[in-house]
């Protein structure tokens, strides 16, 4: 084998090493003899790029050696080695993501650009090695210009560039489409399993379909339903939405559930062994689905009409049968015209399509892809011992295989990525460990499953995430809001809407009685990455929380250690909550009252003390008899079994029954005094109280028994209520000489008899 034949192997497995140890020598590194030039395959350069804003020329320097090595058949740049060949060193300190976060201005994302550092010296210099992966089967271009240097610009949008010997040519767009014609490859296998007359299926990107039988189940269900149009399954990049989607596509042509099935995909990337690649997508437009469409239906001579008529011809004959259109990768897809038309299919027609994120919503059915259980992840993990270089997957335990699972979150692409770049159990178990935190290998698998949907997504979901990555404990809402610079009512938009697309969990925490949110461990590591990269972020969210978590906005000192152990989720009781509201109400503070009566039922949805106060605060300083109703209720539901707290619960939800105007409040109410009275028999108050209800009812025998100890009570104000209504009971049950004695005891102790 030649020498560019082994560095052309090296550059394709992207062994670095292997690279550094065949075209070096030395502790300070200098090209061996045979390497002191450049070619094809790789370029030396004298220093890396510097990241700095005014640098950007160098970074289009690089993204146009970058372009010119990936369109051949990849490369590498060595940074640190002048024009004579000798080290001078790299003085940037840079690393993958950083170098790619720079590119993807000029390459986009379809090209990943391994960076390593090497031969590091005392001083920090080193060797940098940028590794170019060669292309996929479409030639890539400048995703946008270079920077205006002297009026000039050294490449344009939808130009490329190309290697020639040492050189890398740049291409002008005509030059571009030229040479895109002559290198254009027929595409390697079948696109379709089915290609048939009305007939055509996507190719499966499985080898063995793993079920898992609650989405199978949902899926089948959901084409089958007719009150549903379109079957739209969700989730991040890489949880096999792809793979489910297809057999249940094909399962609806075994059963002859369609009388035709369109398919296509929009994908124009994949992660392969040799990094990401980009594709050349079969769904680029509106006009290409419509004829997609009539070339399955054969009516091909529709193609030449303009689009207007080929649309309506197409909606036509979607209209004559039982159909089934299958759109894959739909979040790739700019053309809005497709999801019109996807949201408006004549009746009868059905289609399923997957997505990153929701994007057809009339007559859809959401189905969210979760990542894979341990059983399921397991069965997948198996089933790759089939494929050349896995067989070492057979030798998984069980619990192995769950130990690559969770280091991998259950995403189906991860787990298949870390099995693949490794060569035995042990360095598969290590790899998937390393995963979330390499700053090298991970990277590229983090930017293909999340790069996209997060520059897609709006910026409050992306302050939300920012927060959420920085702790690794859930946050409640609360935390979120402050820590977010959004208002309250988009913090919950957002927090829905990343938690229907599996970005965020949602956890019920039983201390607090609240939900809290957390993100995956990978998506955490993406998240961070690029918190990281905004100068002082970091530390103005760390700020606003530490002063939420410390209650620093708080004034009173007591109040503040109790709901410093709140917010902290220390386990500070509803009792000091409860306190704590007493004294706001004592101060005049009713707001403030108002949110701490609520933080402590929050906390404890179960205490009778809280609602109670809650319900008198209702009742006498907010005037809001119904919320108070509402809350003695609660308090009473879990009162104490027996003894005063009880009786007074019961009491005083008696006296609010009693004016509520329900048509049964005086039933209701002499029920809650009798439960009172069982439990404080001598309660004055609640014997009156007991007494004027039964009176509604005119059950004055009752009235007597209850009231007649009450003739002599020392209180008067209690005498004055209850002997008028006793000696209005001695009257109405014909008590003559009674009533006649204590008629002359009311005259004489001046107490009124109305």
């Amino acid at each position: 084998m030649s020498r560019d034949e082994d560095i052309a192997r090296a550059i394709r497995q992207r062994r670095v090493e292997l690279l550094v140890r065949i075209m070096f020598e030395g502790a300070v590194p200098a090209p061996r003899s045979g390497f002191r030039t450049e070619t094809e395959l790789w370029d030396y350069k004298g220093d890396c790029p510097r990241k700095e804003r005014e640098h950007e020329q160098a970074w289009a320097d690089m993204a146009k050696d970058v372009l010119s090595f990936h369109n051949k058949v990849g490369g590498v740049l060595f940074f640190g080695i002048d024009d004579s060949f000798s080290f001078r060193g790299a003085t940037t300190r840079l690393d993958s993501k950083l170098v790619n976060d720079k590119l993807r201005r000029y390459l986009g994302d379809s090209i990943w650009v391994e960076y390593h550092r090497e031969f590091i010296q005392p001083d920090q210099r080193y060797l940098g090695v940028a590794l170019v992966p060669p292309r996929g089967p479409v030639i890539e271009r400048f995703k946008s210009d270079a920077p205006l240097v002297s009026g000039q610009k050294i490449f344009s949008t939808g130009g490329s560039a190309i290697r020639e010997g040492d050189s890398s040519r740049v291409l002008s767009k005509e030059e571009t489409d030229v040479l895109s014609r002559k290198l254009a490859t027929p595409t390697v296998g079948k696109p379709y399993i089915i290609d048939e007359p009305f007939f055509r299926v996507l190719q499966p990107e499985y080898t063995q379909f793993i079920p898992r039988a609650e989405l199978c189940s949902a899926v089948v269900s959901a084409l089958g339903d007719p009150r549903t149009a379109v079957t739209s399954l969700t989730g991040i990049g890489g949880v096999g939405k792809t793979a489910l989607a297809t057999w249940a596509v094909l399962e609806a042509y075994n059963k002859g559930q369609f009388d035709f099935i369109v398919s296509m995909t929009a994908k124009d990337r994949e992660l392969t062994s040799i990094g990401i690649t980009a594709l050349e997508p079969a769904l680029t437009s509106f006009e290409a689905l419509l004829d997609a469409t009539v070339d399955v239906l054969d009516f091909s001579e529709v193609k030449a009409e303009r689009i207007e008529e080929k649309e309506k011809a197409v909606r036509e004959l979607l209209q004559e049968g039982n159909g089934l259109l299958y759109v894959d990768n739909l979040e790739t897809v700019d053309d809005a015209r497709i999801i019109s038309f996807l949201d408006n299919l004549p009746i009868g027609t059905r289609a399923i399509v997957t997505s990153r994120r929701e994007r057809v919503r009339v007559a859809a059915r959401p189905i969210d892809v979760d990542v894979l259980n341990d059983q399921e992840a397991t069965a997948y993990i198996k089933s790759l011992a089939s494929l050349s270089g896995l067989g070492y997957c057979a030798d998984l335990s069980d619990s192995e295989c769950v130990h690559i699972r969770n280091a991998c979150d259950g995403i189906p692409l991860a787990i298949r990525w870390a099995l693949t770049k490794s060569e035995s159990p042990q360095e598969a178990l290590t790899l998937s460990e390393n995963i979330t935190k390499s700053g090298r290998r991970g990277d590229e698998l983090l930017e293909f499953c999340f790069r996209r949907v997060f520059e897609g997504m709006p910026s409050t979901e992306r302050f939300v995430l920012e927060v959420l990555a920085l702790f690794q404990r859930p946050l409640p809402f609360e935390a979120i809001l402050v820590g977010a610079p959004i208002p309250h009512q988009r913090t919950i938009d957002a927090l829905h809407q990343l938690t229907k697309d599996a970005l965020v969990t949602r956890l019920f925490d039983p201390e607090t009685n609240d939900y809290s949110y957390s993100l995956l461990p990978i998506t955490r590591t993406f998240i961070y990455s690029e918190v990281a990269e905004q100068k002082d972020l970091e530390q103005k969210i760390r700020r606003r929380l530490t002063d939420y978590f410390e209650a620093r906005d708080i004034a009173d000192h007591d109040q503040r250690l109790v709901i410093r152990e709140v917010r902290q989720g220390k386990g500070a009781s509803d009792s000091a909550l409860v306190d704590l509201a007493t004294a706001a109400v004592r101060r005049g503070d009713v707001n403030g009252a108002q949110d701490l009566f609520e933080q402590a039922l929050k906390r404890n949805p179960r205490s009778w003390r809280a609602a109670r106060r809650y319900g008198e605060f209702q009742r006498k300083q907010l005037n809001n008899p119904s919320e108070a109703l509402r809350l003695y209720e609660q308090a009473a539901a879990h009162a104490p079994r027996m003894g005063e707290d009880r009786a007074l619960i019961f009491r005083e939800w008696g006296m609010l029954l009693r004016g509520s105007g329900d048509p049964d409040a005086t039933d209701r109410a002499i029920e809650k005094f009798e439960a009172a009275l069982r439990e404080a028999p001598n309660d004055p108050v609640t014997i009156t109280a007991l007494a004027n209800m039964l009176r509604r009812k005119g059950m004055y025998g009752r009235i007597i028994t209850l009231l007649e100890p009450l003739k002599n009570h020392p209180n008067k104000k209690t005498r004055a209520i209850a002997l008028p209504m006793l000696l209005q009971a001695y009257e109405h049950t014909s008590e003559i000489v009674k009533a006649a004695e204590l008629r002359a005891e009311i005259g004489q102790s001046g107490i009124s008899e109305a």
